[in-house]
């Protein structure tokens, strides 16, 4: 029986719109009347009511969950956080600079730092404010949990990241740091070499007393394999990359089609 979920957010839990579609929030709280626990997996930090306008009722659906890539894990109203090696975000910020990418550094209090000026225009999507955008400086070095590397502001980005980045980043901090292309190669994304979405599920599984088979993943993206090739009911969504189709035991319908709801009634829930 499956006792909890956990699910991604872009191209999974939410629309292409960034919402949560009907469909899916009642099958949440359906899942929970039924004492499912359920809780998030992502890349984006725990600031959704920033990053996403979430109120008190959608943070509500959840128990807690995965936020940065595993690099904070948050679980009975407590936050454990992991940072990258200095070192390691040093060199990247030069690799970034060497090949003409914008790079952002996310810390654990919500402080972001870039390599360019944002734009106030998405402001809002990034969930920064004037207070929370700090200069790149050691500072910002010493509290990174998060990378990002990407082309235009993220948000609206369409350009391809240069193959012999992910390369030059492999091959000089490859062994400090989990990097994963995303977003059909629009995107990379780093945290700490020792967490991952995959770490993140396992802690809170164990302080759950859960086995493998009583909690289900769901994902659609590179940064989502490690955990769906990990647990027996892992659920690929329709709009999912090749490679998570092939690795999940489940592919539903896309997140714009409510696949989360058609994939927790085949699982029986």
């Amino acid at each position: 029986m499956i006792k909890a979920l956990f699910f991604d957010l872009d191209g999974t839990l939410l629309t292409s719109g960034k919402t949560i579609a009907p469909s899916t929030r009642e099958a949440l709280l359906a899942c929970r009347r039924r004492g499912v626990r359920v809780y998030i997996a992502t890349g984006r930090s725990p600031r959704l009511d920033q990053t996403l306008d979430w109120t008190g009722e959608d943070l509500a659906l959840f128990d807690g969950g995965v936020f940065s890539n595993g690099a904070c894990v948050m679980l009975d109203g407590r936050s454990r956080w992991a940072h990258i090696d200095p070192d390691a975000v040093r060199t990247c910020a030069a690799l970034a600079g060497q090949h003409g990418v914008r790079i952002s550094l996310h810390m654990d209090d919500g402080a972001h730092a870039f390599n360019f000026s944002l734009p106030r225009s998405v402001w809002g999507p990034w969930g920064t404010t004037e207070e929370n955008i700090i200069p790149l400086n050691e500072n910002a070095l010493r509290r990174t949990v998060k990378m990002l590397f990407f082309h235009e502001n993220l948000v609206d980005s369409v350009t391809l990241l240069p193959p012999a980045l992910l390369e030059d980043l492999r091959r000089s901090v490859g062994d400090r740091v989990s990097l994963y292309l995303t977003d059909q190669g629009r995107t990379i994304q780093a945290a700490a070499s020792h967490v991952s979405k995959l770490t993140g599920v396992e802690a809170i599984r164990t302080a759950l007393s859960l086995s493998p088979d009583e909690i289900a993943v769901f994902g659609d993206d590179l940064n989502d394999l490690p955990m769906l090739t990990r647990y027996p009911h892992s659920i690929a969504m329709g709009n999912a990359v090749p490679e998570v189709k092939r690795a999940a035991s489940l592919v539903t319908a896309s997140n714009d089609d409510d696949g989360i709801a058609q994939a927790l009634r085949e699982l029986g829930m």
